[in-house]
């Protein structure tokens, strides 16, 4: 019979110690990598830079503010970077603390399965009212809104943050 190895979880504190970058989900490290690719920055830089002027625009700037590549400690076991997170409500001075309203995750190949799969459940479950899926190689921004608790694919342009702050967002031209 074959001995059952322990795959040792990991938490926050040890998180705060490791070098390099680093997400935590449901204990389990994922390295993240060296540094994003130029189309992966791009793209996140172009889709960041809408955001920012459609907050601008709608007067929404004193509610809702933008950040990039902030950490989102959800709680002891669970620490991601979001490429791109909507706050709402108190402005965020260290790491974000509660969930964004929007986040936008550019895929990468070494991101696709987690962006895809793993942070999709993860913020459905956290409830994140939108998520955006930003594929630079396919030129696409899949769009999921929180409905009754899951993702519901949409073809939305126009996002619903508060009472007080909705933002069209058209991704032509962001590749």
């Amino acid at each position: 019979m074959q001995k059952i190895k322990h795959i040792p979880q990991y938490n926050y504190s040890d998180y705060e110690n490791w070098k390099g970058d680093w997400e935590l989900i449901d204990g389990f490290p994922f390295s993240m990598s060296p540094s994003a690719t130029g189309k992966h920055q791009f793209v996140a830089a172009n889709i960041l830079y809408k955001i920012m002027n459609q907050l601008k625009e709608s007067s929404c700037n004193k509610n809702c503010l933008v950040y990039f590549g902030l950490d989102w400690i959800i709680d002891k076991t669970n620490v991601v970077r979001p490429d791109i997170a909507v706050i709402c409500g108190k402005k965020v001075e260290k790491f974000i603390e509660a969930p964004p309203v929007l986040i936008v995750e550019i895929l990468s190949e070494s991101s696709y399965y987690r962006d895809r799969i793993i942070k999709k459940e993860l913020y459905e479950f956290n409830n994140v009212k939108y998520y955006l899926i930003a594929d630079p190689k396919n030129k696409t921004v899949e769009t999921f809104e929180l409905i009754d608790s899951k993702y519901q694919t949409t073809n939305k342009k126009e996002f619903v943050l508060n009472e007080n702050c909705k933002i069209f967002l058209d991704f032509e031209g962001v590749w």
